[in-house]
């Protein structure tokens, strides 16, 4: 196999960092990832592992998502594309992965867990943090905590980020996929309308909403 070689590459977090990226060029950057992962999708491949290691950017600034290992097809060849993952082995990075992908069923997961991931990448290209820490303590801690436990907002760690960046990685990081962007597409398209001061797609999430779900994680105090 030929595959491009990519002069002076950093991942896409190296890369805003020593560049010194303000916030509006980290997300000009980041909507070209979404391009690109767009164009994967609609190729009919879904990555499964985007994590800022699989995004690189070369010296011209160009990003590049890279390692397509665990990538799956869409469509016709889901049968034989996800024999060799099989029932019950969680394929992708655990801080990356979404709540359907801590399932383990490969059956389940589509182009809105790449979303899902993308959301993630976001959220530590802006802030410098991950949403969740699960480097650290027993597996099933980690996929509680991916399943069921609510990020930080941005604006409680910068709050620079408050308002719609804010709400836009908010939707990515949905546990419930009907709640997410239904394809990358739409996120770039929203991030575009930010930078451009238009108004975006996402919107806050209901006061009912909210009070719902918090019933439901915290049954036997309520």
């Amino acid at each position: 196999f030929a595959m491009e070689y990519i002069p002076e590459a950093r991942n896409i977090l190296e890369f805003a960092r020593e560049c010194d990226l303000r916030t509006r060029q980290r997300l000009e950057l980041f909507s070209q990832v979404c391009d690109a992962v767009h164009h994967g999708h609609q190729m009919g491949v879904i990555h499964r592992d985007l994590k800022p290691g699989n995004i690189l950017v070369d010296a011209g600034g160009q990003p590049k998502v890279i390692d397509f290992g665990v990538a799956r097809a869409i469509g016709s060849d889901l049968a034989v594309t996800t024999v060799h993952s099989g029932i019950g082995q969680i394929i992708g990075t655990l801080s990356y992965m979404s709540p359907e992908q801590c399932d383990s069923d490969p059956l389940a997961i589509d182009v809105r867990s790449d979303v899902y991931a993308l959301g993630v990448v976001l959220y530590q290209l802006l802030t410098g943090v991950l949403p969740y820490d699960v480097t650290s303590g027993p597996i099933a801690h980690a996929l509680h905590v991916i399943r069921e436990m609510p990020p930080e907002r941005l604006s409680a760690i910068d709050k620079n980020l408050r308002g719609d960046i804010d709400t836009i990685v908010l939707k990515c990081l949905a546990k419930d996929r009907e709640r997410r962007y239904q394809g990358v597409g739409e996120l770039a398209a929203d991030i575009r309308r930010y930078l451009a001061n238009e108004p975006i797609d996402a919107r806050h999430d209901s006061t009912f909403y909210v009070v719902r779900k918090m019933v439901l994680r915290h049954r036997t105090a309520f």
